[in-house]
């Protein structure tokens, strides 16, 4: 027979207010490796974190005729206040995260939004609901937005022999006269940057600088400082010199980014008859060679629905000719 020794006498009364331990006890769950018994008594002191399977010599165990799981209370209370504690921490961390980053999911009306503290959630744009679980709709979204990628993958972004030789002679003919470069005598007759602005009432300047702003495709949900790198060699950026009005006018492009990216969400997507057609219309200016927009917009869907580099070149030249005789 295992011999179970009895339990220490109680200390002296100056011994336990001396220790100032506070002291509970547990039972041990059921332990798969037989390490102890289940219900095993194990005694835990919160103010040091010590754990003893030994009773401590200044362990009180509490007392309640009415209660015969006095003693086991205490821990029990111990744990819901811990719980409770980690809550309420938690509740406050949460408080504090803040949006970084937000993807519009295509043909619904959801949006993926990523906080600072890296956690992820859903918001609907019609019904205003937040999720943290993905919904139907935005899954299987995905999976058509996947399998519509593959296949632009697929069908051609391979060029064949044919095509890497052409590239490769058009690029080299870039290089070699440079035709994109600036006419000395147009540049001479512009103002100077200072000069430009100088020339400009202040409204002026506020429209030039929200013009950069978006044309440099600034983050909606960045900060000023963070984006800042975006415009920094802009000549634009000197319209603005006070960077209090600078970050205000930031603030406005942001919401001005943002209620657009709501109302394209809300209008029907009309799909376009001639893709490429606006391409070129939107990156086509009098002195752009075609190898330099091949280069810019290579990862273009639009550019991709033109299969072949010579047919691609026949539809920029014409359009390049539009444009001069317009001009």
């Amino acid at each position: 027979m295992e011999f179970v020794p009895g339990r220490p006498p109680l200390p002296p009364p100056e011994a336990i207010i001396a220790a100032g331990h506070e002291w509970a006890v547990f039972l041990a769950p059921a332990d798969p490796q037989m390490q102890h018994t289940p219900n095993e008594p194990y005694y835990y002191e919160r103010k040091n974190g010590i754990t003893t399977w030994i009773r401590p010599f200044d362990y009180i165990e509490p007392t309640d005729p009415n209660n015969p799981d006095a003693a086991l209370n205490v821990g029990h209370k111990w744990q819901q206040a811990e719980s409770e504690r980690k809550r309420h921490a938690a509740r406050i961390f949460a408080k504090q995260d803040t949006a970084v980053s937000q993807q519009f999911i295509d043909d619904t009306p959801w949006r993926r939004v990523e906080t600072k503290q890296n956690r992820v959630f859903y918001y609907n744009n019609d019904t205003k609901e937040s999720r943290w679980d993905q919904p139907v709709q935005v899954t299987q979204a995905l999976q058509i937005m996947a399998e519509k990628e593959k296949e632009r993958e697929a069908e051609g972004t391979e060029m064949n022999v044919d095509d890497a030789e052409w590239m490769l002679e058009q690029m080299q003919d870039e290089y070699m006269s440079d035709d994109e470069s600036v006419d000395t005598h147009d540049a001479n007759a512009l103002p100077q940057t200072d000069e430009r602005i100088a020339l400009m009432d202040k409204s002026e300047r506020i429209v030039h600088f929200k013009s950069m702003l978006h044309e440099a495709k600034v983050d909606p949900f960045g900060t000023w400082d963070s984006e800042l790198d975006k415009v920094i060699n802009d000549w634009r950026l000197t319209a603005i010199t006070d960077d209090a009005e600078r970050g205000d006018l930031f603030d406005t492009v942001c919401a001005e980014i943002i209620e657009r990216r709501n109302r394209e969400r809300k209008e029907p997507l009309v799909k376009s008859t001639d893709p490429f057609g606006d391409l070129l219309r939107e990156n086509v200016v009098k002195k752009t060679s075609f190898a330099k927009f091949c280069q810019r917009n290579l990862k273009d869907p639009r550019y991709l629905s033109i299969k072949t580099s010579r047919e691609r070149e026949k539809r920029f030249v014409k359009h390049l000719e539009s444009v001069i005789g317009a001009k």
